[in-house]
């Protein structure tokens, strides 16, 4: 064989090499940074994440599990592609805890953002429970807890950012659930997240709307109106419901009022309710278990929220 034909051969094979080597590469790219395709929120997805959460154990604020749980949302959240800031802080007794906040915005970015915020926290007892027994014992927090947690990682997954119109930041809060315990303010977590968002999170910091969910996920849920929050914001997302064929669920009479998270946001002007079943029997109590959560009730929850955001969150 000529010393030509052995130079041709292997010209040909380095083509043919670099040419493989650059179509593996444009696939791999490809796998690196997916292109965004919107589905169907699913309540059975969100009640995997729920019950992903319990696998952890009680969640109270600096707890081995409460670590652990928060460094798998914070994995997760950077999984389905959102940006992720964690925010410390220490409770008056010195107890550590962190907010996570994952943060997508709308292209070109928005001047504005929506808000929907959660506690991925439990009690540290149970002092609703009946038996005076189970009050030292840690909540499980399947409603009050892994339920809002779970919708908004659902969210994350498949809310479409851009047709929201907004820059979507979804806050998962800590140390929120010890209001009342030796050491702890009320609604601790959404006291930090609120001093500190003009300089921590710049993205999120001209909020439109703040959204706070809880107890969202028991199969006899009911949602009435808190009475403090924004008539108008309530209205509308009940509104939403009600074309999904669940207005039995979403009941716009204002029948309860609670400080929390949202009390923090109404105080600063900005638009802000609780969607939360506060009549759940099972709160801070040891029968707060999984067997509580329906699959249906955190769809529910989710495709109302998703409906309304996507149609650029109207109120």
């Amino acid at each position: 064989m000529s010393r030509l034909r052995l130079y041709t051969i292997e010209l040909t094979l380095v083509v043919v090499l670099a040419a493989a080597v650059g179509y593996f590469g444009y696939l791999g790219y490809g796998l690196l940074t997916p292109k965004f395709v919107a589905e169907p929120f699913s309540g059975e997805r969100a009640y995997q994440y729920a019950a992903r959460q319990m696998e952890f154990g009680d969640r109270s604020a600096g707890s081995e599990n409460n670590i652990r749980m928060g460094d798998w949302l914070v994995e997760e959240l950077r999984i389905l592609g959102w940006d992720v800031v964690i925010q410390p802080f220490s409770a008056p007794d010195g107890t550590p805890a962190r907010n996570i906040i994952a943060i997508r915005s709308a292209s070109p970015a928005p001047p504005q953002s929506a808000i929907l915020m959660t506690h991925y926290d439990t009690r540290l007892f149970a002092d609703r429970d009946p038996d005076p027994a189970n009050q030292i014992q840690p909540a499980p927090g399947a409603n009050a807890g892994a339920s809002g947690t779970a919708v908004l990682l659902e969210l994350a997954r498949t809310l479409d950012a851009d047709a929201t119109g907004h820059t979507v930041c979804l806050v998962f809060l800590d140390g929120e659930e010890n209001g009342g315990l030796t050491g702890w303010e009320d609604a601790a977590g959404s006291a930090q997240f609120v001093q500190r968002l003009e300089n921590d999170l710049p993205r999120c910091r001209s909020p439109r709307l703040a959204v706070y969910l809880d107890l969202v996920g028991s199969g006899s849920q009911r949602f009435y109106a808190e009475s403090t929050g924004a008539t108008a914001l309530t209205t509308a997302i009940w509104k939403v419901a009600a074309e999904l064929g669940y207005g039995g669920v979403f009941i716009d009479e204002p029948t309860w009022s609670a400080t929390d998270a949202h009390s923090r946001f109404s105080a600063l002007g900005v638009p802000a309710i609780t969607l939360a079943d506060y009549a759940y029997p099972y709160r801070d109590t040891l029968a707060d278990v999984m067997e509580q959560l329906d699959a249906g009730s955190l769809g529910r929850v989710g495709v109302t929220l998703k409906t309304w955001l996507e149609r650029g969150a109207p109120f």
